[in-house]
């Protein structure tokens, strides 16, 4: 088993979890927006090359991208993956087998998922050619005043989670293997799961200690971080 199928305690839980996937058809449409977003971010920097998408889903982001270029995934669960090879993405290279070769490489709401993910992102380095971009997107940001107060955040869950990203500890990190920092963002403004009111109605819950169940947006919760090799 090659290292980007990942432990066999993460994949058995991931391989029981296909509902999970039931929104990744192109039927969300908040999720769409963000993908334009996050796209837009993308191409700001580059627009064609061979790309890879770490946790790649049924392969909507990717299709939704209309990349010119190759497009590669790593995707954990069995069903999804058969879902993002329908539409053409290919999975023969990888973190693990490819060096200087991607011309982007994309983690997107997947760092806090990997249970070694400084391994992953020094391989991300060594597999982007020289100028390549690294990309984090709609990750989870423990330097957020949500997360600062409650240990959590709306897209987190304890069974799942391995690692909290922050703005400042996942870019130094990422420096140390030899990236540069090009730029962050924080969108919440932005995103299309905002709601201004009632968020900061329920940080204000949160802020006196009123416990709630309900899972909101908010200022700094996540992030878009770009590296350049």
């Amino acid at each position: 088993m090659s290292k980007h199928e990942y432990d066999s305690t993460i994949k058995k839980f991931w391989n029981n979890k296909n509902s999970y996937f039931s929104n990744r058809f192109s039927n969300d449409l908040k999720r769409q927006k963000s993908y334009d977003q996050e796209i837009k971010l993308i191409k700001k920097y580059i627009k064609s090359g061979n790309l890879l998408d770490v946790g790649c889903s049924t392969g909507e982001f990717i299709d939704r991208l209309n990349w010119s270029g190759n497009c590669y995934g790593m995707e954990i669960n069995d069903y999804a993956r058969s879902h993002a090879k329908d539409k053409g993405i290919r999975f023969d290279k990888n973190l693990f087998n490819s060096d200087n070769y991607f011309d982007v490489i994309i983690f997107r709401g997947v760092a806090h998922l990997l249970d070694t993910p400084f391994l992953y992102f020094q391989r991300a380095y060594k597999s982007l050619k020289p100028g390549g971009y690294l990309f984090f997107l709609a990750t989870p940001n423990s330097n957020s005043p949500c997360y600062k107060i409650s240990n959590s955040l709306h897209i987190l869950y304890k069974e799942q989670t391995f690692y909290v990203p922050n703005d400042t500890w996942l870019t130094n990190a990422c420096e140390n293997f030899g990236f540069q920092t090009v730029e962050k963002q924080f969108p919440y403004m932005s995103s299309p799961y905002r709601s201004f009111l009632k968020d900061h109605f329920l940080f204000l819950l949160l802020l006196f200690g009123i416990k709630t169940k309900h899972k909101f947006s908010f200022w700094k919760n996540m992030m878009n971080i770009v590296l350049r090799k």
